[in-house]
């Protein structure tokens, strides 16, 4: 019930970032551009720190916080994979707006698809380490100290090219930001909501 709850969150968060990796925004108060999937990321990896307390092992709880990621993945190819076929589905009548919102290029696709993977498996594996070693106040936002510069540098590098990694920078304030501001009490509830397996 644990997990399920935490995948289904999960899945939503990752495909909603998928979606918004598109439109470029302005972060308040650090006035940086930035993609507006960026304070989701770092939702997310506070919500992969959540799966670690669903099985009573630190290894089971890895397993579990992988399993949740590779479903995090599935659900993010298929969207990104329905949304190009729809692109290139012949319309009912003209001028809709659909392509020109969620038509996606390629490179945000692979980039959002790259950063995902690589990041949030070293925010698991950093999480699995440091559970029951760490309290949670320091070890969410850790974990993101670690998987948010390499999420940033993947996605901006693949997405915009080399010449955009002036980006980075405002993402890993972002998605530090939202771990300490959103994540972090997320994961105080969930564990109240939802007890850890003994």
């Amino acid at each position: 019930m644990r997990l399920a709850a935490l995948t289904g969150f999960y899945v939503g968060i990752v495909v909603t970032a998928q979606v918004a990796a598109n439109k470029i925004v302005v972060m308040p108060v650090l006035h940086k551009p930035v993609p507006a999937a960026t304070y989701l990321v770092g939702i997310s990896f506070a919500t992969v720190q959540l799966a670690h307390y669903s099985a009573p092992s630190r290894r089971d709880g890895w397993r579990n916080a992988q399993l949740m990621i590779l479903m995090g993945f599935v659900a993010s190819a298929l969207l990104a994979g329905y949304l190009q076929l729809s692109v290139h589905m012949k319309p009912a009548f003209p001028g809709q707006p659909f392509d020109a919102a969620l038509g996606q290029t390629w490179r945000i696709v692979a980039g959002s698809l790259a950063a995902f993977i690589v990041s949030e498996s070293i925010d698991n594996v950093t999480g699995a380490v440091l559970r029951g070693r760490v309290a949670d106040w320091l070890r969410v936002p850790a974990t993101s100290l670690v998987s948010a510069p390499i999420d940033s540098a993947i996605f901006i590098s693949i997405a915009f090219g080399l010449g955009r990694l002036d980006l980075v920078e405002g993402q890993f304030y972002g998605k530090i930001l939202a771990t300490v501001l959103i994540g972090l009490p997320l994961v105080y509830g969930f564990r109240r909501l939802l007890p850890e397996r003994s």
